[in-house]
């Protein structure tokens, strides 16, 4: 009896430091966690500030497009005024030179 009172201490004792363990590395695991779960949560606001900021970027970028093509189509717009111009003055250049040419063959005949 004696000895199995001694055995039922002692594997009393080992019980006791195996619930120590098992409750050290549940704290340890779940420590873990806590700290992935942390760190998952820093990565997902750091990506939504990244997202805002690239957003802002975007709207800059939309604007600047917007801006460049605007110019482009007023300049293409000139352009053809220009051009329109140049028609119309060699147009009536044209007109003056057949008068010219007319009055010239009148002279000649």
């Amino acid at each position: 009896a004696s000895v199995a009172m001694a055995f039922d201490v002692k594997f009393e004792r080992v019980n006791e430091e195996l619930r120590c363990q098992v409750a050290m590395n549940v704290d340890s695991k779940l420590g873990d966690i806590q700290r992935q779960q942390q760190y998952n949560e820093d990565k997902a606001s750091a990506a939504m500030a990244s997202d805002v900021k690239f957003e802002g970027v975007n709207e800059e970028l939309r604007c600047q497009v917007a801006m460049n093509v605007d110019s482009k189509l007023a300049d293409i717009e000139r352009q053809k005024q220009a051009d329109e111009d140049k028609a119309s003055v060699a147009m009536a250049f044209d007109v003056k030179l057949e008068r010219v040419n007319a009055e010239l063959r009148c002279q000649v005949a």
